[in-house]
């Protein structure tokens, strides 16, 4: 699917252990095959950076909010996708980011503490959506989900259903393929063996989801 240019992607969350990074390095990856891009590494862990780094991607390192607010506009312009990885919180940083992506990626794992703790970021993208007219255009998936057709699962996928958010199809499940990539200074993408081929697949379907989330 063809992304038109000039667009900023932005993975969020409320706390730490989502797998925010992971999804964000990931993402980049993927879209960089195709566009130029560069991944914005607003964690205050900046532990991103590296791994993107060793992947032959131009990366920037930014976690002052006004700088981010002044500067994801310019890198917009400069190249065709902006991946933004945000901090584990909703303080001034997250609220930077929102005010300026297209579209805000919001990972959430399954149990019933995650839940809970990610409909404090999906308020705050909703007011960050009431005061631009709608935007960012938002989608929330569950990441690290332990089995297939799990009563904790399916209850997650119920409770998210009444989300204001657009609840993804997609759920990535968790291998430690994916844990292990950025140890490795590859991703799921460049790995051997059935896991990642299996964890391939659903980020595949994942990023193609939010692509047509944002362009239709």
């Amino acid at each position: 699917m063809p992304i038109k240019p000039h667009k900023i992607y932005a993975v969020v969350g409320q706390k730490g252990g989502a797998g925010k990074s992971s999804t964000a390095g990931h993402f980049a990856y993927w879209l960089s095959q195709k566009h130029s891009l560069i991944f914005v590494d607003a964690d205050g862990q900046q532990s991103a950076s590296p791994w993107m780094q060793h992947l032959g991607l131009k990366t920037l390192q930014i976690s002052n909010p006004e700088q981010l607010f002044e500067k994801l506009p310019i890198l917009a312009k400069e190249y065709e996708a902006v991946v933004v990885d945000g901090p584990g919180n909703a303080g001034e940083i997250t609220k930077a980011i929102l005010s300026r992506c297209d579209l805000a990626l919001v990972p959430t794992r399954a149990s019933e503490f995650d839940l809970r703790s990610s409909a404090t970021i999906v308020q705050f993208v909703n007011h960050v959506r009431e005061l631009r007219g709608g935007k960012p255009e938002a989608l929330i998936f569950i990441n690290a989900a332990k089995v297939k057709r799990s009563v904790l699962l399916r209850e997650a996928k119920e409770a998210l259903s009444d989300c204001s958010l657009l609840l993804a199809s997609t759920v990535i499940y968790d291998r430690t393929c994916i844990t292990d990539a950025p140890g490795q200074q590859k991703t799921v993408f460049q790995i051997k063996g059935e896991q990642a081929e299996m964890a391939s697949a659903e980020y595949n379907k994942l990023f193609k989801e939010v692509l047509k989330v944002l362009h239709g």
